[in-house]
């Protein structure tokens, strides 16, 4: 998820901007009283406090937005502020490219999951490799297609201009990258942006613990020499405790997994990336909403560090790439964080680390 052009720093010139700004002004000096015009290209007000804003805050927003102007509470010279940039035209999102990623996602992950279950068929464990199929592209859909409905969610609840989800396709063994949301305005305000950042990875690792708890009760407790070349990977804490208390493996016996759980596995690997501390990610969102800016910054770098011990290599030079655009904030940057939301925070701590996984390196 990621923003798609903040709003520009520099105001328009239509016939009617004078008469504009001088109405701003007006509800400016009215919501926020002591509020002092500064000189200089932009509009900017220096404001007498930092406290007790929020609330007036977001009544401003609402009265500037037909005049086509967006408040943004900064810091300045050491001073809060409030600066007022154009509000960017909606976005045009086309349900109809949203339409054709998904169709194409489907038919790779199911193309995916045949080849997995056909495996399975040929040794005996399962029935129909199109069953297998269907199933491991429904149960990957689902989380993923929970995870960014939980961010569409908040984003249309919070008043936040977001684009329907596009589901990215990708060869097997995954049959796809995962999906991503754009919004086009920023989070109101903190406790937004922590809201817009945790709902989709808090919705797509619930939605995945039923489909987890059904992929291990079907899957099959094997002596390794019936595995042949079937390869290993690592699993999430959760995993690991639910092979424990659903299959629990007798001593020198392996788990192959059913396709549904690789789906599941895929759902929380993909959380995990999406809640490293960097960049425009969730976790980006999240420590972006808590920290602030400049702790944004260095988290971002260690998201990048996280990324590479985890064996994430392309999501390593990727997220370092992205970093350079940083993050916009939310429009009311000097309001802390709430209580609850920092306990959201925590939160998305113990998902982080119920759900990721490290690969040994190569070397």
């Amino acid at each position: 998820m990621g923003y798609d052009r903040p709003p520009g720093a520099s105001l328009p010139e239509p016939a009617d901007l004078d008469a504009r700004l001088d109405l701003a002004r007006r509800h400016v000096e009215t919501l926020l009283p002591g509020a002092t015009a500064a000189e200089g290209p932009q509009s900017l007000y220096l404001l007498p406090a930092s406290t007790g804003l929020g609330g007036r805050f977001m009544v401003l927003r609402d009265r500037l937005a037909p005049l086509g102007l967006t408040p943004m509470l900064r810091t300045r010279a050491g001073r809060p502020a409030l600066v007022l940039v154009p509000t960017p035209p909606p976005g045009r999102w086309g349900w109809q490219t949203s339409l054709l990623l998904l169709l194409a996602t489907v038919a790779t992950t199911f193309y995916a999951g045949y080849v997995q279950s056909a495996t399975l068929v040929r040794a005996g464990f399962l029935d129909s490799a199109v069953a297998g199929g269907a199933a491991f592209s429904l149960s990957v859909l689902v989380i993923l297609g929970a995870h960014e409905m939980g961010h569409k969610l908040v984003a249309i609840y919070r008043g936040i201009d977001a684009s329907l989800p596009y589901f990215l396709p990708m060869a097997p063994p995954i049959g796809t990258m995962g999906a991503v949301i754009v919004t086009r305005t920023p989070a109101p305000n903190r406790d937004s942006l922590m809201d817009l950042g945790a709902s989709g990875p808090i919705a797509g690792f619930l939605v995945a613990i039923p489909v987890l708890l059904y992929g291990v009760s079907r899957s099959f407790v094997v002596l390794p020499e019936r595995l042949g070349a079937v390869f290993s990977i690592p699993d999430p804490l959760l995993i690991k405790a639910m092979i424990r208390l659903i299959l629990d493996p007798p001593s020198g016996h392996a788990v192959l997994g059913h396709p549904v759980l690789f789906a599941g596995w895929i759902g929380l690997v993909v959380t995990s990336i999406n809640l490293l501390p960097a960049g425009m990610l969730d976790g980006g969102h999240a420590v972006r909403a808590a920290f602030g800016s400049r702790a944004h910054s260095l988290l971002s770098y260690a998201g990048v560090a996280i990324a590479v011990l985890m064996g994430f290599y392309p999501m390593a030079i990727l997220i370092a790439l992205l970093m350079r655009r940083g993050h916009v904030g939310p429009l009311d940057d000097l309001s802390p964080l709430s209580s609850s939301r920092r306990l959201i925070g925590a939160v998305l701590i113990a998902v982080f680390l119920l759900s990721a996984v490290v690969f040994p390196p190569p070397f």
